[in-house]
């Protein structure tokens, strides 16, 4: 092969991959003018009773019963969402919540918010996922709860930590925020344990630019969802009429028009990410050096929000790091990064505890962050993780074969790295 593009060779991609994201096209237009003419712009217009036009609840059920659950709650945004999920859980000032390390720092901030502490345990090396054994270490007294992320869409080990939290007495709250459209064991997520969330921001894969919505198959925790985001409102009770203390975290009719039409692209969207990726994986395998994170039976579709592989760094020439493979093969236009391997304990918020206005039971203290370790998510950060974006997964096959060209032509010259 040629020289390498990041010394001076002529790179092997020289155009965009993918496709630019979002897209969007006549539905949205459609759902949005209706919005518009209705006049209506917020689901409270609606009387509770003839939902059949408020664009919010359509999208709730639809979603709901596309990720197999029986109930559905719009909010507006992800973090909110598991703000929300948390209070119908009946989370208390103090109680634990067992999360991961790599995950976006909201998993955790989630629970900061509602007074409660979250406890940050280690990933699984072989998934990336929360570790069932790490959750069982950390389990005391005053945990109440486990909240696994589907971290890069790819399931946790639901079958594990539901039996865990069964013989703790724990609730599991699944975060789907990375996870929409994945099916696993026949059946999609966010249901599996007794709540779950999405979010869908601009970049996830399904988006209304901002917004969330909780699932569950609880009609009582659907409820109490319901009523923490609408002002402590209980569906079928009078308009003025309040029975908590609750926020307004309500979706506009704007982001449920964007998103009901969203969801009628997902599967498609999602089955072509998931054969990109096998093609990818069918060529890692046959590279020295890297390789894929592999499927767990049952996994018959990954759709994901960051897609993560492995640089093996044993089987380079010494001196050749992940941080230098990246660098070569974003000069020849196969852009890499990190997603969200960064421990979230390793922030500021963290470290200094910086928690703003938590209200703990006196006495009552949140651990020392700076001694927290996660070995495995430090080291996955430090020297194998490598992830791409789910947009760039969305192109031709041809495009994957330009992608396995770059790792094929890095791994060539892999003695040119030792001296970047």
């Amino acid at each position: 092969m040629s020289t390498l593009a990041i010394k001076g060779g002529t790179p092997v991609i020289n155009r965009p991959l993918g496709k630019a994201w979002p897209i969007w096209g006549d539905l949205e237009r459609q759902y949005l003018s209706e919005v518009l003419e209705s006049g209506i712009w917020w689901r409270g217009g609606y009387p509770e009773d003839d939902l059949a036009n408020c664009k919010v609840a359509c999208f709730e059920q639809a979603f709901a019963e596309y990720q197999d659950a029986r109930f559905g709650v719009a909010v507006t945004n992800g973090t909110t969402a598991l703000e929300c999920a948390l209070k119908a859980l009946g989370i208390r000032s103090g109680d634990e919540v067992i999360v991961p390390a790599a995950t976006f720092v909201a998993s955790a901030t989630a629970v900061l918010l509602v007074n409660a502490i979250p406890i940050i345990v280690d990933i699984d090396p072989a998934t990336y996922q929360l570790s069932p054994a790490a959750v069982e270490a950390a389990i005391t007294s005053r945990t109440v709860g486990i909240l696994p992320v589907h971290y890069g869409g790819y399931p946790c080990d639901m079958d594990a930590l539901n039996a865990i939290a069964e013989q703790h007495g724990l609730f599991v709250l699944e975060d789907c925020a990375h996870a929409h459209g994945t099916i696993y064991q026949g059946r999609k997520l966010g249901a599996r344990g007794n709540m779950g969330t999405f979010s869908l921001q601009m970049g996830k894969t399904m988006t209304s630019g901002e917004g969330g919505i909780i699932l569950t198959n609880d009609e009582d925790l659907a409820a109490k969802a319901f009523s923490f985001h609408h002002i402590g409102r209980m569906p079928g009770r009078p308009f003025y009429e309040f029975h908590i203390v609750a926020s307004n975290l309500r979706m506009t009719e704007w982001q449920g028009a964007v998103a009901l039409a969203q969801l009628s692209r997902l599967d498609e969207q999602a089955n072509v990410r998931d054969a990109n990726a096998r093609h990818l994986e069918d060529g890692l395998r046959d590279i020295p050096g890297v390789a894929p994170i592999e499927r767990v039976p049952g996994l018959d579709r990954w759709n994901f929000y960051f897609y993560h592989w492995r640089f093996l760094k044993d089987e380079w020439p010494a001196g050749v790091t992940r941080d230098k493979f990246m660098a070569a093969c974003g000069a020849e236009g196969l852009g890499l990064h990190l997603g969200h391997l960064h421990p979230i304990y390793q922030n500021p918020l963290f470290v200094d505890r910086n928690f703003g206005p938590v209200a703990y039971p006196p006495g009552q203290e949140p651990p020392d962050y700076s001694k927290v370790w996660c070995p495995e998510a430090e080291r996955i950060l430090a020297e194998e993780g490598v992830a791409m974006s789910h947009a760039v997964f969305l192109g031709e096959p041809d495009e994957i074969d330009l992608m396995l060209d770059v790792v094929r032509k890095v791994r060539e010259h892999a003695d040119d790295l030792i001296d970047l």
